[in-house]
């Protein structure tokens, strides 16, 4: 049985530092081998089930791009059944590019609700679903795509220096 409130307030909780600090290897302790991730209220699509360690490697994608973010996240309201968890926690995650200056402004903020299913394996809880539920955007829009773009640049940048002359 999953038998503590602690132990998942924890989990949320170094998820949203883990993530502002690009902690990649502090973020794959967190998840459980599978994970369902649904981003969909806030980008549409599907919802994706991926091992933890491609969760992990599609961050850089993205995370990097941004000059700082800051996920902030609330007490969770926590369900247990069992060896499985319910907890559901207000999220607002403020994503800014701050080093030059962008169209529409240099700060996107989302609101929501992170719905989380924890289930119990050795070692411990681990998330095995993320599900950003009723989310909602203010400030610059662009923000994410404006992230990725250079956040492939500058993976581009670093791939070219270490690949030596030609």
């Amino acid at each position: 049985m999953i038998d503590t409130f602690n132990e998942i307030s924890s989990q949320i909780g170094a998820l949203a530092v883990r993530v502002d600090a690009r902690d990649r290897q502090g973020l794959a302790a967190l998840f459980d081998t599978q994970v369902r991730i649904e981003y969909t209220t806030l980008f549409g699509g599907e919802a994706q089930t991926m091992t933890a360690e491609d969760l992990i490697d599609s961050w850089p994608r993205l995370l990097p791009g941004f000059t700082h973010t800051s996920h902030q996240i609330g007490l969770p309201s926590i369900e247990v059944d069992g060896d499985r968890a319910q907890a559901c926690a207000s999220v607002t995650a403020w994503h800014a590019i701050t080093d030059q200056v962008v169209d529409g402004g240099n700060v996107g903020i989302v609101h929501g609700f992170y719905d989380t299913v924890f289930v119990r394996r050795k070692g411990g809880s681990r998330p095995a679903t993320l599900v950003l539920a009723r989310a909602w955007v203010e400030g610059n829009l662009q923000l994410p795509r404006l992230a990725s773009e250079r956040a492939a640049r500058n993976r581009d940048t670093v791939a070219a220096a270490h690949s030596g002359p030609s």
